[in-house]
């Protein structure tokens, strides 16, 4: 089975082309952690199956291009590039902008897609533009999306009118950006232990029937902010476009950020930019081609 590794900001990710896949779409879990494995697999925080759209049935088919025998919405649906995302874990997600910018450096690498690109998850369609690439490193804008706060089968505890609420001990914000998110302020970050225990508990708490990804933030001022990532399915991380995205929104609703973020993780910085949606400048490191035997 042929794979592409890619790394944005730490935050890797393995790419497969869904025929690759030895294993039938609902049974893909057990493969995902076997592969993300990092002593006994590939190692990545997910996987990212995609799919070149196929032909789609119609009793009625619009008038193909002179010469070409393919009609026109057929040919529209094979350009196209569809995509599922899993976590570690084995369990799906519904988005995530590093996974995606990933698959748009894998796609460009490979002469599939050129910039723009749109790519198509079950939520819906993003789009994803090349700013620049030096070697391996891919600079992307990457769409997440208008944020959500009233997404009630994420959150079925929201009530009218509130902004925060508590779980395990803890205070935050709960926001949707295509997947769910919890974003708790802090004054000063505790120690990674710590932030790591907290984060366990609030991912996996009864108020979240789809499980949530945990940011732990503190704002610095001047567009800036430090942040630890718990990711559902996966656990503390380097990165995330999403999570990224998670903060900026709430930061922006409680007037404590403007039309761009910088989210400080360790050694990295993320840039969260509002242009009617929040998008991510990203930037991705295309690893490896491999062969993985299952």
């Amino acid at each position: 089975m042929i794979f592409y590794k890619t790394s944005s900001f730490g935050n890797d990710f393995i790419e497969i082309e869904a025929g690759e896949a030895a294993v039938p779409p609902g049974d893909r879990g057990a493969l995902v952690r076997a592969i993300c494995d990092r002593q006994r697999g590939v190692g990545a925080d997910g996987v990212v199956f995609y799919r070149r759209g196929r032909q789609a049935a119609r009793a009625v088919r619009p008038p193909s291009p002179r010469g070409t025998g393919v009609p026109l919405g057929d040919r529209a649906e094979r350009g196209k590039w569809h995509f599922e995302i899993f976590n570690r874990d084995g369990g799906a997600a519904e988005l995530s902008g590093n996974g995606m910018a990933g698959l748009a450096a894998v796609l460009i690498q490979r002469r599939a897609a050129r910039s723009p690109l749109v790519l198509h998850a079950a939520i819906g369609p993003r789009r994803i533009v090349l700013v620049g690439r030096q070697g391996p490193f891919f600079d992307l804008d990457v769409e997440i999306g208008l944020p959500d706060f009233a997404r009630r089968d994420f959150f079925p505890f929201l009530e009218k009118g509130a902004g925060s609420y508590r779980a395990a001990g803890v205070e935050f914000h709960p926001v949707a950006v295509g997947n769910p998110h919890a974003v708790v302020l802090c004054r000063r970050l505790p120690a990674m232990a710590r932030l790591a225990a907290l984060g366990g508990k609030l991912e996996g708490n009864s108020l979240f029937p789809k499980r949530v990804n945990v940011e732990f933030v503190q704002p610095c001022g001047a567009g800036r902010c430090r942040v630890f990532f718990f990711e559902r399915g996966v656990g503390p991380t380097q990165a995330s476009s999403t999570g990224s995205a998670a903060i900026f929104a709430v930061l922006r609703r409680l007037g404590l950020a403007g039309e761009r973020l910088t989210v400080e993780c360790g050694s990295e910085a993320i840039a969260a930019i509002w242009r009617q949606g929040i998008f991510i400048r990203n930037r991705t490191r295309l690893v490896c081609r491999g062969e993985y035997f299952s």
